[in-house]
């Protein structure tokens, strides 16, 4: 079936597109917090990357931990991108670089792990100092209650099972424990 336009209906108004409302952050902040999301999706394809590692190595428990692992990150990324629509910050996602990231044995991603989370811990902790030098409370409590808190319980994580995975067992012992310690962790 044809619909015809009425005449009538091309003389109606057409609707507006609502406004942006004022972003409440300033640039400064919002560049950071945007470098903050590629960084963040970076190190889920990490994790990513680590998973596939072991499960073609036939480790399928220390590829569920990094599945897992991967997952969090992935949710740290949506905790930005919805504190960005809470302050009608208008954004456009950022490039993520290609992983580099090359494990040449089984120990090697757990002290990559490591590595990776304490730059993730200084990079929103640059983004915590620059809300308390621009007096903006409102992304520091937001950073505090999230990403601050996470980090350090990601750290201790990852050194954590770092060192269970750097002990004398077979990998096949390590792995059950691993993911047993990552999955009944309180």
């Amino acid at each position: 079936m044809i619909l015809k336009t009425t005449e009538k209906a091309q003389n109606e108004p057409v609707e507006k597109v609502p406004e942006q409302k004022d972003c409440r952050i300033s640039d400064a902040i919002k560049k950071l917090l945007i470098e903050q999301i590629s960084h963040e999706l970076y190190n889920h394809n990490l994790y990513r990357s680590f998973a596939n590692f072991y499960g073609i190595r036939g480790l399928s428990k220390l590829e569920k931990y990094y599945v897992k692992r991967a997952e969090e990150e992935k949710v740290h990324h949506d905790w930005i991108i919805n504190y960005l629509n809470e302050v009608d910050t208008p954004i456009f996602y950022p490039a993520v670089p290609e992983i580099m990231e090359r494990p040449e044995n089984l120990f090697q991603p757990f002290d990559m792990t490591v590595t990776k989370e304490i730059e993730t811990t200084k990079l929103i902790n640059n983004i915590a100092d620059l809300a308390i030098e621009e007096k903006d409370w409102q992304t520091f409590h937001w950073l505090d209650k999230l990403l601050i808190s996470e980090q350090i319980e990601e750290e201790s994580l990852s050194r954590t099972v770092r060192d269970m995975a750097n002990t004398d067992a077979s990998w096949l012992t390590k792995q059950d424990s691993i993911l047993d310690f990552y999955e009944n962790r309180i």
